[in-house]
């Protein structure tokens, strides 16, 4: 299975290595350019391509930066294929996160992780509505060591952030 993780922070490249050294071939895209994705990749372990072609070619697609970047990366990223799974792992507060990521892709296989440690025996809560998506999310994560947890459908991943990105309200 081909997975691609769109970033190149050490939490992407984390996530990277955790997946290839459980047998995956990983792919590196960044909207900021090749040479980040590159560097990346030879961290984890994978390769760099374009979120272009990672798109259209990967079967597990995981937005794993920071939510401010969503935009630039899903022009960089162009069309999704329609049977590539897409996981929310972002960082950040987004309004409507991933249902928002959801309706931009036009893909209803969309996962909502938090993926704050990635390394073999972490836990994974994740939201999700498709079936076969999250059948794979789960696959995927725990062939590389990991224990999922489904927590929901999508519309209640708000629920989780990753640690120091929560949004405060004052009163």
């Amino acid at each position: 299975m081909k997975i691609a993780i769109f970033s190149s922070d050490t939490r992407a490249v984390a996530i990277g290595k955790l997946l290839t050294d459980a047998g995956y071939r990983v792919c590196f895209g960044d909207a900021a350019g090749a040479g980040r994705a590159k560097v990346a990749a030879q961290q984890a372990g994978g390769v760099a391509d374009t979120p272009y072609n990672d798109a259209a070619s990967c079967e597990m697609l995981i937005f794993a930066g920071s939510r401010d970047e969503l935009d630039a990366l899903l022009t960089a990223t162009g069309c999704v294929s329609p049977d590539a799974v897409v996981v929310d792992a972002m960082e950040g507060t987004d309004e409507g996160g991933p249902d928002l990521l959801a309706h931009k892709l036009d893909t209803h296989r969309v996962i909502r992780a938090l993926i704050a440690a990635p390394q073999v025996n972490a836990s994974i809560p994740y939201y999700g509505d498709d079936a076969d998506a999250m059948t794979l999310f789960e696959e995927v994560f725990r062939t590389a060591g990991c224990l999922t947890a489904y927590r929901g459908p999508l519309a209640k991943a708000g629920e989780i952030t990753l640690p120091g990105t929560a949004v405060t309200v004052s009163t």
